[in-house]
């Protein structure tokens, strides 16, 4: 599963870089397109689907050139479910990847053990990772904003996520997104070094001085955590 995630999920990245953290753009300097997908095996088959895209389309998915990352983890409550945070350059490149026979084959050999499957198109608000590196532990986040504290919320967690790419070395990502149709719903991903890293972080006062200022603006908040995974960080020149 480690060699499916470490082919898969290094596919290279279009960044523009600021010391050892990186801001993901596309050359134009936009954000890229990014969605949500979460994916449902049938029971005790999630390895199988995992293999399936190790072995058909993570090759060609490197050299896809628009498709910069899928970022995909498998719940630890839920085994049956995996999580992807998935970047391209464009609509265009989401079309070729999505449309390729490589695709096609992989969509055609899952199925029989696809019990589930939603795409969540949403947009960037904060897309913050490291140069560089790899990650182990990864934890998601749900939240509902009112939409009067819409725009306070976003700020404060855009600035969370630059800070702590920039500042703390053992958190590998930080990335924020809106839904599209509902923007006052967001979702997160965090990527750390270990469980080390992320024990580190929550308990940091930067931390907990964030927290003291979003708590009042957040309706619903959902944690998810994720069995141990291997995110390769790369980028492409």
């Amino acid at each position: 599963m480690k060699k499916f995630f470490a082919a898969i999920l290094g596919v290279m990245l279009m960044l523009t870089t600021t010391a050892d953290a990186k801001s993901i753009r596309t050359p134009e300097g936009n954000m890229p397109r990014v969605q949500w997908a979460v994916v449902e095996s049938t029971a005790g088959t999630m390895s199988q689907m995992v293999e399936m895209g190790a072995r058909i389309l993570a090759p060609t998915t490197a050299r896809e050139t628009g498709t910069y990352a899928l970022y995909g983890v498998i719940e630890r409550d839920n085994p049956n479910l995996m999580r992807l945070l998935e970047f391209y350059a464009s609509d265009e490149a989401y079309r070729i990847h999505s449309t390729s026979p490589a695709f096609q084959q992989y969509r055609a050999e899952r199925l029989p053990i696809l019990a589930g499957l939603k795409l969540l198109p949403v947009n960037a608000i904060a897309l913050e990772q490291k140069s560089r590196g790899v990650g182990t532990v990864v934890q998601t986040r749900d939240f509902e904003i009112a939409p009067v504290d819409l725009a306070k919320f976003q700020q404060l967690i855009s600035a969370e996520a630059v800070r702590v790419v920039r500042e703390d070395s053992v958190v590998m990502g930080a990335f924020v997104t809106a839904e599209q149709p509902r923007p006052n719903f967001l979702h997160t991903m965090i990527i750390f070094s270990d469980a080390a890293a992320a024990q580190k972080y929550f308990a940091s006062d930067a931390y907990k001085a964030f927290r003291r200022q979003v708590e009042p603006l957040i309706r619903v908040e959902q944690v998810i955590d994720y069995q141990p995974t291997e995110i390769l960080l790369s980028e492409k020149f």
